[in-house]
């Protein structure tokens, strides 16, 4: 059994010392993946997707693996397929899986065979402080404010330079505007919520498919979240998507 300790994965628990643990091989459904962690003895369990999102890229991932989490949504309609919101058949509910190596949250049949990851931290929930205001949206965790839904088209996409180009020439406010990192879009994702994954008291009716981050993959793809039911995956640049904007407290 490979355990590692992880003294810079305190995220999970405050203040807890935290170990976690990887499956050798991808041979596990995401309920095996469940007991699996559980059978490591008291207090383990499979991770969130939240969580696995959070940890470092020092992580040791085997390469190329793909790792279940706890998670599960409703697919109703959702059409499933290797990415995240793609082709292949209609199931009833999807599990998460998180893709280190692309840093990418997939939406996949419960019966896929992939890995585990466990940790026997005890499960935290994340307290919300957004606060509305009449300039936008203040999300105090990520030290910003976003602008109000209506504040400009919901239903215009842009590609990646055009939606880069569209915050960064707003002047609501007199404030200066710019896209979210990914780690900023992903953190407004409220999994106890679908279509969309996000509080529309705060964040309002967003649309269900991919809004733009300002992160990139490479030159010719950058990182999009799906609010339709909180997925992370890459697009190419030139490819339209939805945007939010944010502005630096």
């Amino acid at each position: 059994m490979r355990l590692v300790s992880l003294s810079l994965f305190l995220a999970l628990g405050a203040g807890a010392q935290a170990e976690i643990h990887l499956s050798p091989a991808e041979t596990l459904t995401q309920e095996e993946a469940v007991r699996y962690c559980r059978d490591l003895g008291e207090g383990w369990r499979a991770m969130e997707i939240s969580e696995l999102f959070a940890l470092s890229s020092k992580t040791p991932f085997s390469e190329n693996f793909s790792y279940w989490s706890a998670d599960q949504g409703p697919s109703d309609s959702t059409v499933i397929g290797s990415g995240s919101e793609g082709d292949g058949g209609i199931i009833e509910m999807v599990g998460y899986s998180f893709y280190p190596k692309e840093r990418n949250i997939t939406l996949s049949p419960p019966t896929k065979r992939i890995a585990a990851a466990c940790t026997d931290t005890p499960k935290t929930v994340r307290k919300r402080d957004y606060s509305l205001t009449p300039e936008g949206i203040v999300d105090p965790e990520n030290g910003v404010l976003w602008h109000t839904l209506d504040a400009t088209d919901k239903r215009a996409k842009y590609t990646f330079s055009a939606a880069e180009a569209m915050c960064e020439n707003l002047t609501l406010h007199g404030r200066s505007w710019r896209m979210p990192t990914l780690d900023e879009l992903y953190s407004i994702v409220d999994y106890s919520r679908f279509r969309p994954t996000v509080d529309m008291h705060y964040f309002g009716p967003m649309m269900h498919r991919y809004y733009w981050s300002s992160d990139t993959l490479n030159a010719q793809e950058a990182y999009v979240v799906g609010f339709k039911l909180g997925s992370v995956a890459t697009a190419g640049k030139k490819e339209e998507a939805y945007v939010r904007c944010v502005s630096d407290r």
